[in-house]
């Protein structure tokens, strides 16, 4: 099972309570995922951040796909991990959270609600101006920039931001098949 901390608006869509009780950590490789639901032209989306990677996934929010929330995650997930190379038994262990459903808690670190606010504005823009599908602009995010104090400095490139890319191939890759550069195969 994977820890999903929700916002209060997608709680309340989900009907769980306000407050739920506080879930145990789970085992995923890559631990909790921060999540809020979001309209574009009326219709729901959800946007899920992961809190160690920054890795993001975007899913249909209507009432429909909240029933399946975590399947629709697992396919996406799974998709946009192999379109970037990423396989093997770390991949494997992140599916296998998102199989078993999600423990829904409230959010609880700020900083990760403003990266979360950020990527919204740009799901938003890339929507308006692109003809991409959401699973297409969550793959592109991906290739992004992810900062939380966690983190601490990039030292590759010496600066405070992290590919989250980079940050997925060090949690769910064995060091053998890290690689500095490219993909990996």
């Amino acid at each position: 099972m994977t820890v999903l901390r929700c916002t209060a608006k997608l709680l309340k869509r989900l009907k769980q309570p306000t407050k739920p009780p506080e879930p145990a950590p789970e085992a995923n490789p890559l631990g909790e995922w921060y999540a809020d639901i979001d309209f574009w032209r009326r219709q729901p989306f959800v946007v899920l951040l992961n809190a160690a990677t920054g890795a993001l996934l975007v899913l249909p929010g209507n009432a429909a796909n909240l029933r399946v929330l975590h399947e629709r995650a697992l396919l996406q997930f799974a998709a946009i991990a192999e379109h970037h190379g990423l396989r093997g038994p770390g991949v494997d262990a992140e599916l296998h959270g998102f199989d078993a459903g999600f423990a829904f808690a409230a959010t609880r670190d700020r900083s990760l609600l403003a990266s979360l606010n950020q990527r919204k504005f740009e799901l938003w823009m890339t929507l308006e101006h692109s003809e991409r599908s959401l699973p297409e602009a969550a793959a592109r995010e991906w290739d992004g920039l992810f900062k939380h104090p966690a983190l601490g400095r990039n030292t590759r490139h010496n600066m405070e931001y992290h590919r989250p890319l980079d940050l997925l191939r060090q949690h769910l890759l064995p060091a053998a098949q890290v690689l500095p550069f490219g993909r990996t195969s």
